[in-house]
C-alpha cells in the first residue's frame, strides 16, 4: 500500500501527510512569533513602570533602603530596631547579624547599590523562569514589577529555593535553607518538605543550620542587647495593625491581626506541604513557602512566577520515568 500509518494507527496519504506537517510548522512559527511579541510587551510594560518610578522618586527601592539604613546604623552605632508600624519606611525586622552583611552596601552610593541589586534580581527572575522570553511574560505581572522596584530579598530567596529543588547545585541550595528561613520564616516549610522527600539533602541543611546557629550564638554573646531589641521588635510587629488606613492597599490580609494572619497562612502552608509530600509536588511546596511570609504584600507573590517551569519540569520527569 502507498499509505503510511501515523502514531495512532490512522492512515494518511503521503501528500496529505506533508500538508499536515506544513500546517503544523506554520502554526508553530506563529506561536513562536506570538510568544516573542507577548514577551516584548512585558519588557516594554516594565520599562514604562520603571520610567514612572524614576519620575516619582528616582527609582528608589523601598525595601532595599531599610537594609542600607541598617548597615549605616551599624556603622554609626545607632539602634537597629525601634517602634515601627508595618508600612513605615526604613523598618529593619531581620536578625541583627544580617545587618553586618549590609555594611558594604552602606559604604557605596545608595543609587549604585539600588540599580546593581535590581539587575541581580532580574537575573534571579531569569533563573526562576528559564529563558529571557519567559522573563518578558513574567514582567506582565504586577507583583513582579512592584517587587523589582521595592527590592526586598524575595527573589534571591526564591532562587535559593529553586536551587534546592532542581538542578546540579541542590546541596548548595539546601545549605542556604536555614539562612533564608531566618529571613522569611516560610522557608521552614520548604525545609520540612525537603527533609522528607529528599533525604540526601538533610546533611547540607543540618550543616547550614549548625553554621548559622554558631554565628548567631556568638553574636548574641557579644551583643545581647541588640538581640533583645530584635526579639522585642518581632513582638511589636506581631501586635501592629494590619488593617489601618496608613498600612496601604498592597498588604493582602486574611485576618485583622498581624500575628493571626501569619499563623493562618502558616497553617494553610503546612497543609499544602503535607499534600506536596504525599504527591511529591515540588511546585506546591515552593508555593507554600513563598506565601507563608510574616506579612503578605502584593510584591511577595512575585516568586510564583517560578511555578509553571517547576510544574513542567516535574511533568517531564514523570514522563521520563514512565517511559523508562
Amino acid at each position: 500500500m502507498a499509505q503510511h500509518a501515523d502514531v495512532e494507527g490512522r492512515y494518511l496519504h503521503p501528500v496529505k501527510r506533508s500538508q499536515v506537517v506544513a500546517i503544523l510548522q506554520r502554526r508553530r512559527s506563529w506561536l513562536e512569533a506570538a510568544g516573542w511579541a507577548l514577551s516584548v510587551i512585558g519588557f516594554v510594560s516594565f520599562a514604562a513602570f520603571v520610567v514612572d518610578a524614576i519620575a516619582r522618586d528616582g527609582g528608589a527601592a523601598y525595601d532595599l533602603h531599610a537594609y542600607v539604613l541598617a548597615g549605616r546604623n551599624l556603622l554609626e552605632g545607632a539602634p537597629l530596631y525601634g517602634p515601627m508600624e508595618i508600612s513605615d519606611p526604613g523598618a529593619y525586622r531581620y536578625p541583627p547579624t544580617f545587618a553586618a552583611l549590609a555594611v558594604p552596601l552602606a559604604l557605596a552610593p545608595e543609587e549604585v547599590v539600588t540599580w546593581a541589586y535590581r539587575a541581580a534580581c532580574i537575573g534571579c527572575v531569569r533563573y526562576l523562569v528559564g529563558s529571557w522570553r519567559a522573563v518578558g511574560w513574567a514582567l506582565l505581572l504586577i507583583p513582579l514589577q512592584v517587587e523589582l522596584i521595592a527590592l526586598n530579598v524575595t527573589l534571591p530567596i526564591a532562587a535559593a529555593a529553586r536551587m534546592a529543588l532542581r538542578g546540579p547545585a541542590q546541596s548548595s541550595g539546601a545549605g542556604l535553607i536555614p539562612m533564608t528561613a531566618a529571613l522569611k520564616f516560610g522557608t521552614l516549610l520548604l525545609g520540612a518538605y525537603l527533609w522528607v522527600v529528599r533525604p540526601d539533602l538533610r546533611r547540607p541543611m543540618l550543616a547550614g543550620a549548625l553554621a548559622l546557629a554558631a554565628v548567631f550564638g556568638l553574636h548574641a554573646l557579644l551583643d545581647p542587647g541588640t538581640w533583645q531589641d530584635y526579639i522585642g521588635s518581632l513582638g511589636q510587629q506581631a501586635g501592629s495593625a494590619n488593617a489601618a488606613p496608613w498600612v496601604g492597599e498592597q498588604l493582602l490580609v486574611l485576618l485583622p491581626s498581624t500575628l493571626g494572619d501569619f499563623a493562618l497562612r502558616v497553617g494553610i502552608g503546612a497543609l499544602l506541604v503535607a499534600i506536596a509530600i504525599w504527591r511529591r509536588w515540588d511546585w506546591l511546596a515552593f508555593a507554600a513557602a513563598a506565601l507563608a511570609v510574616p506579612t503578605l504584600w502584593l510584591a511577595r507573590l512575585a516568586p510564583l512566577i517560578a511555578l509553571p517551569r517547576l510544574w513542567l519540569e516535574e511533568r517531564a520527569a514523570v514522563h521520563r520515568t514512565d517511559q523508562g
